[in-house]
Formats: C-alpha cells, structure tokens, sequence
C-alpha cells in the first residue's frame, strides 16, 4: 500500500468534487475500522468526507438517513459494500452516480485511512487515496481543511458527543429549521447521528451571547422556548413546532403584549358577514425585538373556528400580509363605521388586502 501525506488525499479529492460534470448525486458510506479503531472513528471521518462535499458545485450528496437505510437493507440481502458489484447495485438502487467508500484502521500506533470514490455507471474506481498519522484528529482536519462545507464548520470530530438534546431526531430538525441558515441545516440532514450531535454543538457556539460563561444561553434559551410551543400551542392535528404561534415564538420569544380576542369581536355594524373583524385573533406585539430592537407585530386568525390560529399578517416579510406599523393596524383593525355599513368592504383587513400592502 502506498502511503501518501494527507493533504495529497484532499487534493485528490477536491479534483474529483470539482469536476465540470453535471451534478452528479453522491453517498457517503460509514467507514468500517480494523484493528484496535473504534467504530465512532470510522463514522467520524466519514461525516466529515461529507462534510467536505457538501455544496460542492455539480455534486447532490445523498442524506444520511437514506443511504443509511439502503446501505443496512443491502447488508442485510448478503451483499458486500467492500465489492465493485454491490457497490454498484447499492447505488443503482439509490440512484446516485458516485458512491464513496473507506477504512480507518488502527494498529495501536497509526491510523490508516483508506478512501475510494466509485463510479457507479461505470463500474469503475473514479480516485482513491490513503494515509497515515498517529493522531487521527489531525489527520482528518488535514483532509478537510479549506474545502466546501469545511470551512464553515471546521472537523467534526470532539473529545466527546453529546446526545441529541431533545426526543428525535425529526422534532430537533424541526425546531432547528426555524432559527439555522439553509447551510446548517443541508449539513445536518447528510450526517449520522454523532455528526448531528457534532454539528449541533458548533451551531450553539456561533451563537453563544457570552462565550465566558460555561452555559451558553442561547442554547438554553432556544429548547426553553420549544418546550413550551409543545406545551401550549400543540392542536389534535398538529405539534406545537408546527402552528404559526409556535415558528414566531420559537424564533423570537415571547411577545410583550399580546391582545387577546380569542373569543371573537363582534361586528360593530351588526352584520353577520363574515370579515377579520368577526374572526377570533391574537396580536403579538413586540417592543424591542432583536439585535437592532426592532418593533414586530404578528396578527395570528382562527379562519375556520377550529382554534387553529394562523399567521394573517404582520410587519416582517414572510409572514401573512404586510402591516406597515403598529399605528396602521390600530387604525384599520375595527374599521367598521356603523352609520355607513355599504362601505364595511373597504374599510376590513379581511375583505380589502390591498389595505396591508399599503394601496
């Protein structure tokens, strides 16, 4: 076997990630270990191969869980992911072009890693690589050192792993998507559980109010804030991460003042047309939001009297229709003049959008 330096195994690498192909979909298996390696050190390097494809340019790397899935289900059948052919069917059936495969191997004094990147159309080795260190830490840094997601994220690869912090690992993803950039969370959804648990801790670092502190508020904060959507905001049909009140507050606290008209307003006409001023609705304000401490508002409708309440409208993109200010909503919310019925239509948020575009 021929040993090379590790930064010539990154090299390598980044040439086959940086071919001009079109996007080609590629797994990453778990590496296997041998010798005294233990199992966390092959899973370890190979989050962090994915880690350095991930945002490749033409490359789509293939989620953990589904590789996983086929990988164990191709075990299972009797087929060997060390042999071309069962690599190939692996990833016929996965319908990626690339599957890669390893080693790392321990023998009390070296590591050894192996890599290989395997065309499965073509049913040929595309690049291969091997090397050798005595710390595997700075082994696995040198290969993933200044490329693609590394870069952000730097080597996954602690002295130890937590647990993932909540339940499951579909809830953490789920509460981790409304706060986390689009990067963070393709990282998360292509690494094993360790490398979630990994990548997780570095989130909660780039975010740490105070890094002198051993707690990191932020942290903290952000799971005292889904415990209690999931606690208070939950329906029959729905987790509490998943109702509009539980997104808002989850990604920006609990307002400062809340107006309850959870029982309805009555038309000040006295109509029965249906308009938002007959609706059920809270208004979430909130004084000094943020960094720049902004103020927000979020107007949340029971639309069908099933109490769930959804986003109508608020000050910030994205959310319902637009209100310019707080003193517009004041102004238009029960706008209905009781002396001049014919004209409710334009003077009701519900009937009249235009009104929240400013028109």
């Amino acid at each position: 076997m021929k040993i090379l330096k590790y930064i010539a195994v990154a090299a390598m690498l980044a040439a086959v990630a940086g071919s001009p192909a079109a996007a080609r979909k590629l797994a990453v298996l778990d590496f296997p270990v041998y010798g005294q390696a233990s199992a966390e050190s092959g899973v370890d390097v190979a989050d962090n191969v994915r880690l350095m494809f991930l945002g490749v340019e033409g490359y789509e790397l293939e989620s953990y869980r589904r590789t996983n899935n086929a990988a164990t289900a191709a075990r299972d059948a009797g087929l060997d992911l060390t042999a071309m052919n069962d690599i190939v069917r692996l990833g016929k059936a996965l319908g990626d072009d690339e599957v890669v495969t390893g080693r790392v191997a321990y023998d009390g004094e070296l590591y050894t890693v192996q890599i290989w990147v395997n065309d499965v159309e073509k049913k040929t080795l595309k690049g291969s690589a091997d090397a050798q260190s005595r710390d595997l830490r700075r082994l696995t840094e040198d290969l993933i050192k200044r490329m693609s997601g590394a870069e952000q994220f730097g080597v996954l690869f602690p002295d130890e792993v937590r647990d993932l912090p909540r339940p499951t690992e579909k809830e953490t993803r789920l509460a981790l998507s409304l706060i986390a950039t689009e990067e963070e969370l393709a990282l998360f959804d292509v690494l094993s559980p360790r490398g979630k648990s990994m990548m997780l801790d570095k989130v909660w670092v780039r975010r740490d109010p105070d890094p002198n502190t051993p707690e990191n508020e932020y942290e903290d904060e952000f799971w005292r804030r889904v415990t209690y959507v999931q606690d208070h905001y939950a329906t029959p049909i729905r987790d509490g991460l998943r109702t509009d009140r539980g997104k808002v507050y989850v990604a920006f606290g609990p307002p400062d003042e809340i107006e309850d008209r959870a029982g309805g307003v009555a038309s000040l006409a006295g109509f029965e047309r249906s308009t938002w001023s007959t609706k059920p609705y809270y208004a979430w304000k909130y004084y000094n939001a943020g960094l720049v401490g902004r103020r927000m508002l979020f107007v949340f409708v029971d639309d069908v009297g099933d109490g769930e309440y959804n986003v109508f409208a608020s000050t910030e993109p994205g959310f319902g229709r637009h209100i310019a200010s707080f003193a517009e909503f004041d102004m238009n919310r029960l706008a209905i003049d009781e002396e001049d019925v014919e004209d409710t239509r334009e003077t009701t948020f519900w009937d009249s959008p235009g009104r929240f575009e400013g028109k």
